[in-house]
């Protein structure tokens, strides 16, 4: 026994020394400031510096140290899953000189150091940041913030022009989707639908889906100066244009009066507005 305990002890002093090597944090660096977004667009593509954490590191030694940003949240998919950010570097207003992966380490001079880090989400709803410095393994300082991240708030802008031509009444169709929210609206699945009013029945459609960035508006074609739905309405014999690109189109007869409804959906919003054609009597819009 007596032979055994120099080794044990000397087993006691190692298991100590790298458990003080592992933990300690006498490397002096501090986050001192965080400055980011409180609330931010589902999908925002950059605009201005709004997905961006800018993140004020002070190094208090005297020489560089070399460090992990380690991040949770900063980026979550569309799975709800946090997802690796990045470290930016030199925005001249259409890109960065530069990035590396917050996977990477990172040199920090002595004093105060800036890095500005992006922020992205595919979901809604609050998220709590959490960004760590690490050194060697070792947790220098940790903060955590939350962002709110907020949906698109769509509407639907529908209405025609009437052209006439001969025996022909051609009633052009314009239709936008608006988007009044910071979020971006990826993927809206858009059908504009025309209806006969005493059956209901649908006589033609036609979906796509389209994206509409924040607080802005996109068209369902994106043919220029060409309408979206096309409705001719003939006192003789109709004709035999095609109206393309324009889609969809019916053909019917002087007199006759058509629904025009236009359906958006993104996610849980569902957004219908429509209009009878011709005479603009009945216009409806509801969200779901």
């Amino acid at each position: 026994m007596r032979k055994e305990l120099p080794l044990i002890l000397a087993g006691i002093i190692l298991v100590s020394v790298i458990i003080w090597w592992h933990y300690d944090s006498s490397v002096d660096v501090k986050i001192v400031e965080i400055n980011a977004p409180r609330t931010l667009g589902v999908d925002t593509i950059r605009n201005d510096n709004m997905n961006e954490i800018e993140l004020v590191i002070q190094n208090n030694e005297s020489k560089n140290v070399e460090v992990k940003i380690e991040t949770e949240n900063a980026f979550v998919d569309e799975n709800g899953k946090s997802a690796d950010t990045v470290i930016v570097f030199g925005y001249n207003g259409y890109h960065y000189s530069n990035y590396i992966s917050t996977q990477d380490k990172i040199s920090l001079e002595p004093g105060e150091n800036r890095l500005s880090l992006l922020l992205g989400y595919q979901v809604t709803g609050e998220q709590n940041v959490h960004i760590r410095i690490v050194n060697n393994e070792v947790v220098l300082d940790e903060e955590s913030f939350t962002v709110d991240v907020l949906p698109p708030e769509l509407s639907i802008e529908l209405d025609y022009n009437l052209e006439s031509i001969g025996e022909l009444d051609i009633y052009n169709i314009d239709v936008y989707v608006l988007n009044n929210g910071l979020g971006r609206a990826e993927d809206v699945e858009t059908t504009i639908s025309i209806i006969d009013p005493e059956t209901k029945e649908v006589v033609v459609s036609e979906s796509r889906s389209i994206v509409v960035p924040a607080y802005s508006k996109s068209p369902f074609s994106t043919w220029k100066d060409s309408p979206d739905a096309v409705i001719e309405l003939s006192s003789g014999k109709n004709s035999d244009k095609s109206y393309m690109p324009a889609q969809p189109v019916f053909k019917g007869k002087t007199g006759e009066q058509y629904i025009v409804k236009v359906t958006a959906v993104w996610h849980d919003q569902v957004i219908e507005k429509e209009i009878l054609v011709p005479e603009n009597s009945s216009m409806t819009e509801v969200e779901l």
